[in-house]
Parts: structure tokens; sequence; C-alpha cells
């Protein structure tokens, strides 16, 4: 699931283990902050300072201000 949103250039920016459902099938749920992997929060919001997600899942450049990348949904992950 995760590979197939980052090979469409998307990242989720708020992946955790209440995101994903197994029913003999992986599903990644909460598509709602879903965002090209190229996107650039401080260019296109008024605050930098957005972060979103469950803290022990937040990859520690996030919670150092930088923006959420493919690198940061694989650190959610796991």
């Amino acid at each position: 699931g995760l590979e197939h949103i980052h090979d469409n250039e998307l990242i989720h920016r708020d992946l955790h283990i209440g995101n994903i459902l197994h029913d003999g099938c992986i599903y990644i749920t909460d598509m709602g902050l879903f965002k090209p992997a190229d996107y650039n929060a401080s260019e296109n919001t008024k605050s930098n300072n957005s972060v979103y997600g469950i803290l022990p899942y937040i990859a520690p450049e996030i919670l150092r201000g930088q923006n959420y990348t493919k690198a940061a949904d694989i650190y959610s992950f796991g």
C-alpha cells in the first residue's frame, strides 16, 4: 500500500497503526492529509508549524519543522 502511494508521487503524512486495516488484504485509510511528494508546506500555508499525526509515529525531522517526505512516511510505518 505505502509503496503504491509513493510510486504515485504522494505522501500520506498521517500514517500510524490506526490507519492500517487488515482483513486478508491490507488497506491504508485516512487519506485526508495526502499531498504530492514535492509539496512544500511552508510555501503553501501561513504557518509552517503544522504537524499532523500521533506523536510516536511522527518522524524526528517533522518535529524539527521540516517538510513531510516519503522518508517520514516510512518512519511512521515502522
